[in-house]
């Protein structure tokens, strides 16, 4: 953009909430463009920025347009993190592992876990939006799919999720999931996969207390409030 700052167009209730946060954390000058769902969908607005229409979106000050939380986690890091606080140690014996375990827990939260949390939803909505009579039936599916095969599968996610936050013999959990001294863009993916479920009661957090512990420092930290300010609220359960 012309006047050298990222412009992020953040829509309402949504994952973009996710790299508000980053923006705050990185201390950076950036312009903000919210957007108002239309209906519960987003607006026909974003499909100006990218085709697809999806946020969060962000315009790079050379007018580069990209899209997922990942990527731009990814990018923003990479340009603007100049003093390293949020990226991966460099160099040493497990510079290419921790990379790697970064991407596999992203991976695992976005194209694992996230799915299933969509399968959720889904069910979920067509439940509280089908006639009065046809919402026993509904409700009988729903609940034979998260006892056959949902809850049984995303519990095990989350334990794997929850230990990869316990540190080794002798030592503490860790606050984030690389074992860094502040987050990285695994945990400001992440945060996602766990607010998401927590905010419709889907799983019992109070089982993985790691992962308790560590929504509630994300959220506590002033770069989070700062965005939630920001962003006008976030509120995951806006269709219930």
């Amino acid at each position: 953009m012309a006047n050298g700052k990222p412009t992020l167009h953040h829509l309402e209730d949504s994952q973009s909430q996710l790299i508000l946060w980053l923006l705050e954390e990185l201390g950076i000058e950036y312009d903000l463009v919210i957007h108002k769902r239309v209906q519960n969908r987003s607006p026909v607005a974003l499909k100006e920025v990218h085709p697809l229409g999806k946020s969060p979106t962000l315009v790079t000050p050379t007018g580069r347009v990209i899209t997922e939380r990942s990527a731009i986690a990814l990018w923003l890091i990479s340009e603007y993190d100049e003093g390293a606080r949020f990226r991966l140690p460099a160099g040493g014996q497990n510079g290419i592992e921790d990379a790697a375990r970064e991407d596999q827990l992203i991976s695992l939260g976005g194209a694992t876990i996230g799915p299933m949390l969509m399968i959720k939803l889904i069910f979920g909505l067509l439940v509280m939006q089908a006639p009065l009579l046809a919402r026993p039936l509904l409700k009988a599916i729903r609940h034979a799919l998260d006892r056959a095969f949902l809850d049984a599968e995303l519990a095990t996610l989350f334990a794997h999720l929850d230990a990869q936050l316990a540190g080794g013999e002798g030592e503490g959990d860790h606050e984030w999931f690389l074992g860094t001294a502040e987050p990285t863009r695994a945990d400001f993916c992440l945060l996602w996969t766990i607010d998401w479920p927590m905010q419709w009661g889907w799983v019992d957090f109070d089982k993985y207390p790691r992962l308790k512990a560590f929504h509630a420092r994300c959220t506590e930290r002033p770069a989070w409030k700062r965005a939630l300010e920001k962003g006008g609220g976030y509120n995951l359960k806006f269709w219930a």
